[in-house]
């Protein structure tokens, strides 16, 4: 199971006196673990995209397609990004999601149809004894009507039916 860090309260400095909540900062994410070291850093563990992703500037050693980076506490704030938060959570994907938001679900711009494919690489995870998902690519396949395309998805409602257009009512050059 990954978890994430999500990261508020944000400030400029640990010292800063706050009068608000302070900003928003980052989920970081998906993560292997989050760990605090007798309340002097954060290490977490994460595949190589998502360690990249965000922290682009860091030296960080990588094994296998996992990397692990501890981030030094600046007080009792977590730095990131020129900011510090005076508050983070570790939680799984499900407790992200706001109660009451809607889920939503990929279709194909043309025909509607959410059987999409996503062209994405694997590697090997020896842990899980397994392949896992290392990153997905722009590139996106409508299994119904053949269309492809980098920004071809339309975000819906879940519960929105699929529709039953077949495919030689799509119109002519709209399939690819």
């Amino acid at each position: 199971m990954s978890v994430y860090l999500h990261l508020f309260h944000g400030r400029t400095t640990a010292t800063q006196d706050m009068d608000s909540w302070g900003s928003e900062g980052p989920t970081i994410g998906p993560l292997t673990y989050v760990h605090t070291t007798y309340g002097t850093e954060v290490k977490i563990r994460g595949s190589r995209e998502v360690l990249e992703n965000f922290f682009p500037h860091t030296e960080i050693h990588f094994h296998d397609g996992y990397g692990e980076l501890a981030i030094q506490l600046d007080g009792d704030c977590l730095p990131y990004a020129g900011k510090v938060y005076g508050d983070w959570s570790v939680c799984t994907a499900d407790a992200l999601r706001t109660r009451g938001s809607p889920d939503r679900k990929p279709v194909c711009d043309i025909c509607g149809s959410d059987d999409l494919v996503k062209d994405a690489a694997a590697v090997w995870d020896r842990e899980a004894q397994d392949w896992s998902l290392s990153s997905t690519y722009d590139s996106t396949t409508c299994q119904t009507c053949l269309r492809e395309g980098d920004d071809m998805e339309r975000w819906v409602d879940a519960g929105q039916p699929v529709p039953t257009r077949p495919i030689d009512a799509v119109p002519a050059g709209d399939a690819a």
